[in-house]
């Protein structure tokens, strides 16, 4: 049996990574808190189960995508439970008005929201892969093992993600200015 402390040393240092993994699969920040602690916890319950040396990060995205799966799989059965006290109506956000004099301003003004948006409208596989090998780092062989796919299907999602995106976020540019060609 493994410690609590080497528990401590080995998998919570991956504590925001696998939050951030969440977030982006779950796309709201309350489910996102929910499968990370639960992610931990069965961690720390088949923690013996890790065998030194292995990467730690991907057996918890690997934990982490079987509990997102088990849980559609739950709500799709159930169906899904709105709480009474959630908001029902979208508040349309605030708009200020688009400034760019250089290149700062207009960074500052193609803002997370857009990007955020685009993923949002990416199919949950294509999303969970793009965030697995753009912002996690992860190499195409350990996002298989994730995934539980094959490589070349890693290859085709990643390829497939970035470019909706890219013609998400492509149509936001040209819409507010920031490209002078049409592609």
């Amino acid at each position: 049996m493994q410690s609590p402390e080497r528990f401590e040393q080995t998998a919570l240092p991956h504590l925001d990574r696998v939050y951030r993994a969440a977030v982006a699969l779950c796309r709201r920040a309350d489910e996102a808190e929910d499968l990370t602690q639960m992610t931990f916890l069965r961690a720390l319950e088949r923690f013996d189960t890790l065998q030194p040396g292995t990467n730690c990060k991907a057996w918890l995205f690997q934990i982490m995508r079987n509990l997102w799966i088990d849980r559609l799989r739950h709500k799709k059965v159930t169906g899904t439970v709105v709480p009474i006290d959630e908001e029902t109506v979208a508040v349309p956000p605030q708009t200020r008005p688009t400034v760019w004099s250089d290149a700062e301003d207009l960074l500052d003004n193609f803002s997370d929201e857009q990007v955020i948006e685009a993923l949002r409208r990416l199919p949950e596989d294509q999303r969970l892969t793009l965030f697995l090998t753009d912002v996690e780092h992860l190499n195409q062989q350990e996002v298989a093992e994730i995934t539980g796919v094959p490589v070349g299907t890693v290859k085709s999602r990643t390829s497939r993600a970035r470019s909706e995106l890219k013609s998400y976020l492509l149509s936001y540019a040209k819409e507010m200015g920031f490209t002078g060609r049409n592609r």
